[in-house]
């Protein structure tokens, strides 16, 4: 019991004269040199371009088919008012059906991005905890969200760093057959060995 307490003194006064370290990160840089990031930002803009191409494509095809209706309107072409109502009514159609479309895809996207955000946002603060474990400090702050931070205590570049280290690790093709030792030849396989 006596040995415990102690343990316990020892460990108050150790927190009570240690440092408290902080470092900080600058979130808008760290995403400019994060290679997840920056495929977050491709796919942002690669869904933003695929909208709008699908929202002109729709967009060009209800325009043209409402010129269509015109051209027959003014050049006394409709037979009968019904066939004129009945092009009416495809036109609205076709307005309603673009909207619901749009609408969709649009939420997709949404879904899609907040879904890739999330992943992203969680993998750089799993690896900030790990990080500031291994280096012992006791916070890690966003640049963003402070008044004034010294520039020294920027850890923005080695976070990136080891982040894309771990991306790369991660990704990295598996090699095949056996590692090559210093001054050792590689051993080939014979494809078409004797029998």
């Amino acid at each position: 019991m006596a040995f415990a307490m102690m343990a316990m003194s020892l460990a108050a006064q150790d927190v009570a004269t240690k440092p408290f370290t902080v470092r900080y990160i600058d979130e808008n840089r760290l995403y400019q040199q994060y290679v997840v990031a920056q495929q977050y930002v491709e796919l942002q803009n690669k869904l933003k371009n695929e909208f709008q191409q699908a929202e002109q494509k729709k967009r060009k095809e209800i325009e043209t088919f409402y010129n269509q209706v015109q051209n027959k309107y003014q050049k006394n072409l409709y037979k009968t008012q019904k066939a004129f109502e009945a092009d009416q009514k495809k036109l609205e159609l076709m307005q309603d059906k673009a909207q619901k479309d749009m609408e969709a895809m649009q939420k997709s996207m949404e879904v899609q991005l907040n879904t890739e955000q999330m992943k992203l946002a969680n993998e750089i603060d799993v690896f900030l905890a790990d990080y500031a474990v291994r280096n012992d400090y006791d916070a890690i702050l966003r640049k963003e969200a402070s008044m004034f931070i010294n520039p020294k205590w920027d850890v923005t570049d080695e976070v990136a760093e080891g982040l894309n280290a771990r991306y790369n690790a991660a990704n990295a093709p598996v090699a095949k057959g056996e590692p090559i030792v210093d001054g050792q030849a590689p051993k080939v396989e014979d494809e078409a060995a004797p029998e």
